[in-house]
C-alpha cells in the first residue's frame, strides 16, 4: 500500500489520478477494517503466539533451539516474535513486498545456515497459520491469507 502511494504520487504529479490508478486505493479501503482488526488481535496475542509454537517445536524436539551445544531459545523467540510483528504490519498496510525484501529473504538466510528447514516448515507452514485461523474472524483471515502463504514460502522452500 504504502509502495503503491509513493508510485502514485510520483506517477500523477502534476495532475489528477486516474480511476484505475486509484482502483488499488478502493481496494485497500474496502478492507481496512479487517486490517485493522487482525492486527490490533495479533498485536495482543503476539507473545502467547510465540510462546504457544515454541512450546510445540519442543514437543517435537526437545533439542530443537540447541546449536553448537548451547541453549539458543531466547534468539529463537526473538526471531519467532519479529516474524509476527512483521507480519501483522504487513496485514496493516497490505505491503507483501516490504516483509518479502526487509525481513524474510534475510529470515532465509538465518533459517538455512541453521538447518532449522523442518522447523521452519512446520512454524510457518502449519502452526502459525493455525494460530491465526483459531485467533480471527473470517475477514480477518481472508485479509491475512497472503501473509502467511509468503511467509510459508520463503521460509519453507
Amino acid at each position: 500500500m504504502l509502495k503503491q502511494l509513493n508510485r502514485l504520487a510520483l506517477d500523477a504529479d502534476g495532475r489528477y489520478a486516474t480511476a484505475s490508478e486509484l482502483a488499488f486505493l478502493k481496494d485497500y479501503l474496502a478492507t481496512i477494517e479487517p486490517r485493522i482488526s487482525a492486527y490490533q488481535k495479533i498485536r495482543e496475542e503476539g507473545e502467547i503466539m510465540a510462546d504457544k509454537i515454541q512450546a510445540r517445536q519442543k514437543a517435537q524436539n526437545v533439542n530443537c533451539f540447541t546449536f553448537n551445544n548451547q541453549d539458543q531459545s531466547s534468539i529463537c523467540r526473538r526471531d519467532l516474535v519479529n516474524a509476527i510483528r512483521l507480519s501483522a504490519t504487513a496485514v496493516l498496510f497490505g505491503e507483501l513486498d516490504l516483509l518479502r525484501d526487509n525481513f524474510l529473504l534475510w529470515y532465509r538466510t538465518i533459517v538455512k545456515a541453521f538447518n532449522y528447514e523442518n522447523m521452519a516448515r512446520s512454524t510457518y507452514g502449519k502452526i502459525l497459520p493455525e494460530l491465526m485461523k483459531a485467533l480471527l474472524d473470517p475477514a480477518e483471515n481472508k485479509v491475512t491469507q497472503p501473509v502467511l502463504q509468503l511467509n510459508a514460502s520463503i521460509l519453507s522452500d
